[in-house]
């Protein structure tokens, strides 16, 4: 059997040298040899190119990705803040990681896509490829999953990078030694087995509405009215670009045909156009669609985990988990469940999945997961994935 390795390192102190520091020696717990790859994530407070600098200078020749975060998720620990760092390593047998990045991937994001999959090569045998981006590009990232399907990795899961909770500013990705904004990193790791599952957080309000309008992942009308202004005044928000007038509800989209799925895909504005009274989305909904108007719940975002975490059991049931990487919904933790509850939600999931399994979780602002034959956008969603030995 492949003998594979991993661990993760947490630490909340202020000096980037200091927190990298901390971060590694728990990273090198474990006896074994090098990892393969490091995920990493921050908070914005940090100074994001000196924390990468510090941490490729203590890993050499490990690649490391990952981006800046609302939060993290840990093995017994939920944390959401403007100052951290945390990571996990992964490596053995077998273990192969490779990294690519597309700078500026809003121009062109189904050739960023494209890119990001002839840079990480063709997949070999069992394995995962994750992608990290930036949500504030306005990016249409579900031109840069056909990209990366079209480059041979249509399976595909990932976060986009985010910052604290409130008006939305920058967010950061990190890959090859490069700290990006309006960047997309993507990673293949091979030699493991991802088993995989995902779970939706919102629920329809019943109000419908039809998108007579749009252009891309920008809606411009609503009901044959611009959609600003429907969305400002059926949900009674303001137009400011701040993530309580974007994140606590979403236009929900019927999934593909003969597709299993909780409900509707939901799709959240990340951006304002006011000068075309348009709703920037992170991925399209074609015009003459039918939308639901969805808001979260408590009984989808809890209960939904932990149906998921049932389901994932069994599924685990004669395999060997070795890492468990998360990319949370950064609506439906401490914003919503509250950081009590949204800490019990992931305690029960590690609980279940397999106690002492290093875990790391971001809360992330629009998740990526496969419905289906491909890889689609969601928001409100978890999807989790748990990599094991082949």
């Amino acid at each position: 059997m492949t003998t594979l390795h991993a661990s993760h390192g947490f630490s909340i102190q202020p000096d980037e040298h200091a927190a990298v520091a901390e971060v590694v020696a728990g990273l090198r717990a474990t006896d074994g040899p090098p990892p393969a790859v490091v995920i990493a994530y921050a908070g914005v407070a940090h100074d994001q190119a000196r924390l990468l600098a510090a941490l490729e200078a203590e890993l050499p020749g490990v690649v490391v990705v990952g981006a800046s975060t609302q939060g993290v998720s840990i093995p017994g620990r939920c944390y959401e803040a403007d100052r951290f760092v945390a990571a996990a390593a992964l490596g053995g047998e077998g273990v192969r990681a490779r990294s690519a990045v597309a700078a500026g991937f809003a121009g062109d994001p189904y050739a960023a896509g494209v890119s990001l999959a002839a840079q990480l090569g063709p997949a070999e045998g069992p394995g995962v490829t994750l992608l990290w981006y930036d949500p504030l590009s306005g990016a249409d990232v579900q031109a840069t999953l056909r990209g990366l399907a079209a480059g041979g990795h249509p399976r595909v899961f990932g976060g986009a990078s985010g910052q604290p909770w409130g008006r939305m500013v920058e967010t950061f990705q990190y890959g090859g030694g490069r700290v990006m904004t309006d960047g997309a990193v993507a990673l293949r790791v091979d030699g493991v087995l991802e088993l995989s599952d995902f779970t939706h957080g919102a629920e329809p309000l019943g109000l419908e509405l039809d998108v007579t309008r749009a252009e891309g992942n920008v809606v411009l009308e609503l009901d044959g009215r611009p959609a600003l202004d429907v969305w400002c005044e059926q949900l009674g928000v303001s137009a400011e670009l701040d993530v309580e007038n974007t994140s606590n509800w979403a236009l929900g989209v019927k999934p593909p045909d003969d597709t299993p799925y909780e409900g509707v895909i939901t799709r959240a504005p990340f951006g304002f156009d006011p000068a075309r009274q348009a709703l920037v989305l992170q991925a399209p909904i074609a015009e003459g669609s039918r939308v639901q108007v969805c808001i979260r719940t408590q009984r989808a975002v809890f209960d939904g985990a932990m149906r998921m975490t049932e389901r994932l059991k069994a599924r685990l049931d004669g395999h060997d988990p070795v890492l468990v990487v998360s990319f949370e919904c950064g609506a439906r933790p401490a914003p919503f469940l509250g950081s009590e509850v949204a800490e019990r939600e992931v305690l029960n999931l590690q609980h279940h999945l397999g106690p002492g399994v290093p875990w790391l979780g971001m809360y992330a602002w629009g998740e990526i997961a496969p419905v289906g034959a491909r890889s689609e956008f969601h928001n409100f969603t978890f999807p989790l994935c748990v990599l094991c030995a082949p």
